[in-house]
């Protein structure tokens, strides 16, 4: 544990929710509305954390984008039109994580960083956690580079009114090891989310917690 740490930042998805399942969903909603090949959410998994345009390209056959250049873009519009229905299927944290945040809160601020589109960050982060608790939320807008650049992590950082070495952000991929590497903040990794503990180490993870109770006692 760090004495000096301020803020922790915490991932969303695979860090304090499992969202697999609402993600998958709203994919194959959309690869079935284009005659296209659905996937398991052991596939989507991979897919992941490098935000909306990444996940929806990597559904879709390499031979369907060679064929039509512009179905990631309409793909785009149908994934954001179904993940609208079904994000808010994600309805409670990882089991401990909720108790863990309420705790690490009344030491820290505590913030929320995703590629997830920014308005069902904001709004998953009012689902799952109690009011007052997350000080800011954010995740993908149009026009501002998401993950790993250190773009919308320092504004988050400035937002808290800390410094970037006081900032510590959690998160479960090698996305989150890069981000917080550019924005020279401190990493704390996490082997329950979707990267396995060995590829967390193969990006430079020198510090990782097995569990969110775990976590807990990292910072005490």
């Amino acid at each position: 544990m760090r004495s000096y740490i301020k803020a922790l930042i915490f991932d969303l998805d695979g860090t304090l929710a499992d969202t697999i399942s609402a993600i998958t969903e709203a994919i194959n909603m959309t690869m079935e509305e284009l005659s296209l090949p659905t996937h398991t959410e052991q596939e989507v998994r991979t897919y992941i954390n490098h935000g909306p345009r990444h996940l929806i390209s990597e559904a879709i056959p390499h031979e369907a984008r060679e064929h039509d250049p512009s179905i990631v873009d309409r793909a785009l519009d149908i994934y954001n039109k179904n993940y609208a229905k079904t994000y808010m299927h994600t309805d409670k944290l990882y089991d401990g994580m909720e108790q863990v945040v309420l705790e690490l809160s009344k030491y820290y601020k505590i913030a929320v960083l995703s590629n997830k589109q920014d308005e069902y960050v904001k709004a998953l982060v009012r689902q799952l956690l109690p009011e007052g608790i997350c000080q800011i939320a954010c995740g993908s807008l149009d026009g501002v580079p998401a993950k790993p650049s250190p773009t919308i992590a320092k504004k988050i950082i400035e937002a808290l009114g800390v410094e970037h070495y006081e900032c510590m952000l959690i998160g479960d991929s090698d996305i989150d090891i890069l981000t917080a590497k550019n924005a020279e903040i401190d990493i704390l990794s996490v082997s329950w989310g979707y990267a396995t503990k060995t590829k967390l180490v193969h990006h430079g993870a020198e510090e990782i917690v097995n569990s969110p109770e775990e976590l807990l006692e990292y910072f005490k």
